[in-house]
């Protein structure tokens, strides 16, 4: 069977004699014995029988959990950045190196996660990621130097990494491919839901200037507790995936079939919650592409050993896949680092903007650009330097980021019956005039309007990115470009809000020429990628 399908479905005769011999019975790879003589079917065929229903909407509302609240850590900085200006002692360009610590972390954390998610499963990988993200979030609270909170936010990036990648995975392998992109896409939603509740909860604390605990070496004040409830969210979501399984088709790599055919059957009675008929499948076989995976783990391998094989296989990855799909990475990479550095960039910054705008509205009546705001602002700083963040600046970001939702609700719908090349092409190229539209704004509700419509198409760009990759690369070299674009992805978003914070206060016109640059530099990208298939067939 081909492996360029998009589920790798294949179905094998036999292995070496003897490759079994050392296996706990409990690991079947192969077949299950049955107690007629049916004829095994495929994992997807097994997997089709169990359906999809309430098991995978329900999962979907526990995965944007979990989606939320790395959306909620990845830019929780960015809104107490104005107001930690004078505890920090922090300027523009020191602004934007805080911002881009948690995505420093994914950097480093996005080839770790990939490897553990391979050998240890979907599942741990997202709990480990939310636990982590709780601990690092509590320590961030306590911070009282800029050091040790730079530190604490880049553990926060390195964690947030694993589940932002992984649940979009894990999800995955429990739906069918004729459902896959639609709920992805909705998972997306969950993101821009988190979007939403960050400036919503840090208009609501931070403006209110609340004082705990002040000494000369303590201060626990309205900021740090906006960063304290941040880590509700990532506690709620490691409870809530516990309560899950392992992903099927995970187990069915591993070669534990039975234990996968149970979960595939707890889904089928969930889905059928008032059938009388009980799950047809009593055998299957692993897909293809299943045999070489769980080869590595044959015999009981020390986990040492597995991570160095494994490592073997990313590199002899990365040579394949710069080898034999040199275009298509080279292109998807390009495309997710102009994206992320300029979505990622407006994000983080809208806050700061609009601080400054409300600054600027308190001793101006006439309506401006909002760049020419910010030189204002620049200009009679030292004024406003012990001035209580105003909650203007945050709803502008939740107005903002709330201007993904409709968007991504009519992607998630016609996904199934449009090109997603032409969709990447709206996503790339309609920002670009967006972005340059700004400079010739004439007061905040304009550029507010405009934020929200560059943001909006944005958005969409890294989960149809996500729901191509299947089709771009074969399963052998998938988890490796995968990672690749995220990690090229996050470089991105570094690169975008330092050169933003380094620019925006020597040149806040020519960063928005710079976004639209970086869009339109996506928008040509797109026009190297193959054709891509509509929905899922």
């Amino acid at each position: 069977m081909d492996n360029h399908h998009i589920d790798g479905v294949g179905r094998f005769s036999m292995l070496a004699q003897g490759a079994l011999d050392e296996v706990p019975s409990d690991i079947n790879i192969g077949v299950r014995k049955s107690e007629n003589d049916d004829s095994p079917v495929t994992f997807e065929e097994a997997q089709n029988e169990s359906g999809t229903g309430k098991y995978q909407i329900v999962l979907l509302v526990v995965c944007g959990l979990v989606n939320m609240s790395c959306a909620i850590s990845t830019t929780a900085v960015s809104f107490i950045s104005p107001a930690a200006e004078v505890d920090f002692d922090l300027n523009s360009t020191t602004k934007g190196i805080l911002n881009g610590a948690p995505f420093l972390g994914m950097v480093l954390g996005a080839y770790f996660w990939g490897i553990f998610g391979d050998l240890k499963g979907r599942r741990l990988v997202i709990l480990g990621s939310m636990g982590m993200d709780t601990f690092f979030t509590i320590l961030s609270s306590l911070a009282q130097h800029v050091g040790l909170f730079f530190i604490l936010r880049v553990g926060n990036g390195f964690a947030i990494i694993g589940a932002t990648c992984m649940v979009y995975v894990y999800l995955g392998e429990f739906l069918t491919p004729s459902k896959r992109d639609s709920y992805l896409l909705f998972l997306e939603l969950y993101w821009a839901l988190g979007m939403m509740v960050g400036p919503g909860l840090a208009m609501v604390i931070i403006p209110s200037n609340i004082v705990l605990i002040s000494s000369e070496y303590f201060k626990f004040n309205a900021w740090r507790i906006f960063i304290l409830l941040t880590s509700i969210p990532s506690l709620i979501s490691f409870i809530l995936i516990y309560q899950y399984p392992e992903t099927p088709r995970y187990l069915m790599f591993r070669g534990y079939l039975i234990k996968s055919r149970e979960v595939l059957e707890r889904i089928y009675l969930v889905n059928n919650k008032f059938t009388t008929v009980p799950y047809p499948v009593e055998v299957f076989t692993q897909t293809h592409s299943a045999i070489w995976f769980d080869t590595g783990f044959i015999g009981g391998i020390p986990f040492m050993k597995n991570v160095k094989r494994r490592l073997t296989v990313l590199k002899n990855g990365h040579i394949t896949l710069f080898s034999e799909y040199f275009r298509n990475i080279i292109v998807a990479c390009i495309i997710e680092f102009c994206l992320m550095a300029s979505y990622i960039t407006i994000l983080v910054w809208v806050p700061e903007l609009f601080s400054r705008y409300s600054n600027y509205k308190l001793q101006n009546t006439d309506g401006v650009n909002i760049c020419t705001a910010s030189e204002w602002h620049l200009k009679y700083n030292t004024v406003f330097a012990e001035q209580t963040v105003s909650s203007n600046a945050y709803l502008a970001a939740l107005v903002v980021a709330s201007s993904t939702i409709p968007l991504v609700l009519i992607t998630g719908i016609i996904i199934k019956y449009v090109d997603k090349k032409l969709l990447l092409f709206m996503t790339c190229g309609i920002p670009a005039i967006f972005a340059l539209l700004v400079s010739s704004t004439q007061n905040d509700l304009q550029a507010e309007l405009l934020c929200c419509l560059f943001e909006g198409f944005t958005a969409l760009t890294e989960p149809i990115i996500f729901c191509t990759i299947v089709e771009l690369f074969p399963s052998n070299v998938r988890g490796v470009a995968f990672s690749m674009i995220v990690m090229t992805g996050r470089l991105g978003a570094i690169f975008g809000i330092i050169v933003f914070g380094i620019l925006i206060d020597r040149s806040c016109f020519m960063t928005f020429y710079g976004l639209a640059l970086l869009v339109l530099i996506a928008f040509i990208a797109v026009a190297f990628l193959p054709k891509l298939k509509i929905g899922g067939h």
